[in-house]
């Protein structure tokens, strides 16, 4: 028998009501299947770090915020009256999460206007400045002890937003002037004041670039700190600019490049105008990351945003085509530009490294170890880096001559009293037969040097004033006082057998040396030869002809103590920290010498100077040297 509801008004009444009441329900819970699924991790990592910043939708965060408000119709509708809104509200009740929003929907915005420079200026500037109210307001700061949730996320909003102002302003030509106003999307920002510490004004750079605009090739490590603010390069031109300062005649006459970082500094109060806008004061700051790396704010140390390699890489790409073969061809080419150089104005209470560069080579060999270097912070803050350029086909008691010359000028010029505890503490680097030139700089040969020349006492020479002047500066010298310590890396002090073989003889061959020295040579010999003495050498050395095993005054050199403490860096092809061997240039018996405070072998050619270890050994060895003065 089949039952059913027909007839039967009580069940019929039942069912209907038990189906209203399931409808009702399902209407109360949403019935929207609520439920969760395993994904990747790498997949939900992705979702949380969404942001503005990579992607054209706000992060989790802030959509979460709009939705709970009922907003994110009007974020897709009317983002520009939503901004203001919201900024409305942040000014009348200031709160964290009102403002995350404002940073992010206005760099959305700035993106979003990328075909209309001026308003999407007004928003990126908008959203620097939400940001830096999001770090330093105390009106929504946490409590005490507390970390501030997205500080990381709110300094690169900034960074990235300021940078684009910054690209914005270069286009349209602004000059940042004391009483300025910047529109921003709601108010502006007055600025009340330029602050810049740089050892030049501002007016003197030709170029002022972003070092996010460009990526570095040929370089290994790019050194960057992350920070507040926008790093900078900043590129002058000494050409035809007088200075009254004597020590800047060391700075190189050709392009300078600067690092620096720019920093906006805003007031978290602010006034409203006769117009009934909001006007924020703000300073504009500049800061050279030689000098400093940090700032305060609102009782907060901030580190500031710096890239000391971008710079770097910028000036060796913008340099003169290095010159190593010509300045072993025809040395007399390069007296022009030969000498010592600063990378920056001279700083008294910094301690001078002079980097002296090798055979065939220039001073742009030592970019890799200088970027090593300058990307400490504290080598920044206790060195000055210098560098000595020369010809290298002039004879090497030549050359050390000029280089003991160009530093005893700038001991005269920049510490003229010898009271500088910096000077007088100054680390030198020499790489090949640059590490025979900086040894130069810390001997004591006595006579020996003249006696392997010639068996005429040097009391008893007579030439002309000229020549006695070039005999004193090259056979008789003495450690200069004010360098304490020396690093001699890939240094052939024993010589080299390739100067003995064929490339030897062709590279002598073709070797011109400059007028004066081969005159004055050239006297010196017919002299000494016409007073019946006997001369130990045909002629005066060449660059090469120095560097040969059998050259007598290499091997006096080699034997004659180093009046200071001295480290060795050594490279060997087949393996590191094993004794012997060779560089493929320079064997383990010659660049090795006794009584090293310390001896490195690395696994290199003769380019141990760019090996990541040895830049890592010389910024050891810096750091002590700075700490505990070795006398």
């Amino acid at each position: 028998m089949r039952h059913t509801t027909q007839g039967c008004p009580v069940r019929a009444a039942a069912l209907v009501f038990a189906l209203s009441l399931l409808a009702a329900l399902c209407l109360l819970s949403g019935c929207a299947g609520v439920a969760v699924k395993p994904v990747p991790l790498e997949r939900r990592f992705n979702a949380l770090d969404r942001t503005a910043i990579n992607s054209s939708e706000p992060s989790a965060l802030t959509i979460a915020f709009l939705k709970q408000r009922d907003l994110d119709a009007q974020w897709r509708d009317d983002p520009e009256g939503l901004i203001q809104r919201l900024d409305d509200k942040f000014h009348a009740d200031p709160g964290i999460g009102t403002l995350f929003a404002l940073v992010e929907l206005s760099h959305l915005q700035a993106k979003r206007l990328a075909a209309e420079p001026d308003r999407a200026a007004a928003y990126d500037l908008s959203c620097a400045v939400y940001a830096y109210l999001f770090l330093f307001d105390p009106k929504v700061a946490p409590p005490e002890g507390t970390l501030r949730p997205n500080a990381r996320l709110a300094a690169e909003f900034h960074n990235r937003s300021l940078s684009r102002y910054v690209l914005y302003a270069r286009t349209r030509e602004l000059r940042f002037s004391p009483g300025d106003r910047l529109p921003m999307a709601s108010g502006a920002l007055e600025l009340r004041s330029r602050v810049v510490d740089l050892p030049f004004a501002p007016d003197e750079f030709s170029q002022i670039l972003l070092s996010f605009s460009y990526e570095v090739t040929g370089l290994d490590v790019t050194y960057s700190v992350p920070g507040l603010g926008v790093p900078l390069i900043l590129e002058r031109d000494p050409s035809g600019k007088p200075d009254s300062d004597p020590a800047r005649r060391f700075l190189p006459r050709i392009r300078q490049v600067l690092a620096a970082t720019l920093f906006l500094r805003v007031d978290t109060g602010h006034a409203t105008d006769a117009d009934g806008q909001r006007v924020r004061a703000c300073t504009l700051e500049v800061h050279d990351p030689m000098r400093t790396d940090s700032t305060r704010v609102n009782g907060y140390t901030v580190p500031l945003e710096t890239d000391t390699t971008t710079p770097l890489a910028w000036m060796a790409a913008h340099a003169p085509s290095p010159q190593g073969i010509k300045g072993l061809m025809d040395p007399a080419a390069l007296q022009g530009v030969q000498g010592l150089y600063m990378l920056q104005p001279y700083e008294k209470d910094k301690i001078p490294v002079v980097f002296v560069h090798g055979l065939i080579s220039s001073p742009l060999t030592w970019i890799p170890m200088l970027n090593g270097l300058m990307g400490d912070p504290e080598l920044r803050r206790r060195y000055q880096f210098w560098y000595f350029s020369y010809p290298t086909g002039n004879p090497v008691l030549y050359s050390a001559s000029l280089l003991r010359q160009s530093l005893e000028s700038a001991r005269l010029i920049c510490d003229p009293q010898g009271d500088s505890p910096a000077f007088s503490n100054m680390l030198i680097v020499g790489h090949s037969m640059g590490g025979l030139l900086a040894k130069a700089m810390v001997q004591d040969p006595g006579d020996r040097l003249w006696n392997a020349l010639t068996t005429l006492p040097p009391s008893q020479l007579k030439a002309a004033q000229d020549v006695r002047d070039l005999v004193e500066k090259i056979f008789f010298f003495r450690p200069l006082p004010f360098v304490s310590e020396a690093v001699f890396i890939s240094s052939p002090h024993r010589g080299s057998e390739m100067a003995l073989g064929t490339i030897g003889a062709i590279g002598k061959a073709l070797v011109t040396l400059p007028f004066t020295l081969a005159r004055a040579s050239a006297t010196l010999l017919a002299t000494l030869s016409g007073l019946g003495h006997k001369l130990h050498l045909d002629g005066l050395p060449t660059g090469i002809d120095s560097l040969s095993p059998k050259n007598p005054m290499l091997k006096i050199m080699a034997d004659t103590p180093v009046a200071v403490p001295f480290h060795s860096i050594i490279g060997n092809e087949a393996k590191a920290g094993v004794a012997g061997g060779t560089d493929g240039v320079v064997p383990y018996w010659s660049s090795h010498l006794d009584g090293a405070r310390s001896e490195l072998i690395v696994k290199s050619g003769h380019g141990a100077h760019e090996h990541p270890l040895a830049i890592r050994e010389v910024r050891r060895i810096m750091l002590e040297h700075a700490a505990n003065p070795p006398r």
